[in-house]
């Protein structure tokens, strides 16, 4: 039986599971007796059925390239979008970038490609900006490079504060941590601070904070079977 196949049965006990629902008892009864006839053959378990719902998607991470170590900015935006979703994060190397993996509900991780991407855009032109904004301090480019890191930490934070964490139940934990577990061996990540220290650094990290909590946060809405996003929905706090 090929993955199709399979994956075509597992959606026919899925409506069978739902007709099983049916105020008609005979009806109910037979859709129950055939879902449960296909799950012993295929040896299919409810949660088996529950992980269809769930899916993994790969995006750019844009600010990274393949191979170099993360800066610590990184990984803190990568905890928001797990505390705003509910969903797990990972890092992988991809030909040019890095790239950041999604592991959750279909819904979500598809939200959170988009909201990624959003993110790192705005992050990746503050950055730009910040820098230019400090041409005129007589340092090292290496340390100027050091502020903008420590500017883009601040960012971070800021952004954060507008964040109602999203509420996961127990089981959608649970299958998440599962579906990580079957398909990835996780490590740390190689990070490293931005290494800037001092009145400078205090001052670049206070700016990213200001600047961003001007940021809103919106989450994206599927608007057709091919993933356009054209209606945004606020999630930050009132």
């Amino acid at each position: 039986m090929t993955e199709d196949q399979r994956n075509k049965l597992i959606e026919r006990i899925k409506r069978l599971l739902a007709l099983s629902k049916s105020p008609n008892e005979h009806e109910a009864a037979a859709a129950m007796s055939k879902a449960q006839k296909l799950m012993r053959e295929l040896s299919i378990t409810e949660e088996d059925l529950e992980l269809t719902d769930f899916a993994t998607e790969y995006t750019d991470m844009i600010l990274v390239k393949s191979g170099h170590r993360m800066p610590a900015y990184v990984c803190y935006m990568a905890s928001l979008v797990e505390s705003a979703f509910g969903v797990k994060c990972l890092f992988s190397d991809g030909q040019c970038n890095k790239e950041i993996i999604f592991v959750g509900t279909k819904s979500k991780t598809k939200i959170c490609v988009y909201t990624w991407t959003v993110l790192a855009r705005i992050l990746k032109t503050k950055m730009a900006e910040y820098k230019f904004s400090i041409t005129h301090l007589k340092c090292s480019p290496g340390k100027k490079v050091a502020l903008a890191e420590e500017y883009c930490e601040g960012w971070v934070r800021g952004v954060r504060q507008n964040i109602v964490p999203d509420t996961v139940s127990q089981k959608e934990s649970e299958l998440t941590k599962k579906l990580v577990k079957m398909k990835f061996n996780p490590k740390e990540a190689d990070l490293r601070g931005s290494g800037a220290f001092g009145a400078e650094a205090n001052d670049a990290y206070s700016q990213g904070v200001l600047a961003g909590k001007n940021i809103r946060l919106h989450q994206g809405m599927q608007a057709d079977k091919r993933g356009a996003l054209s209606e945004t929905r606020y999630l930050g706090r009132a």
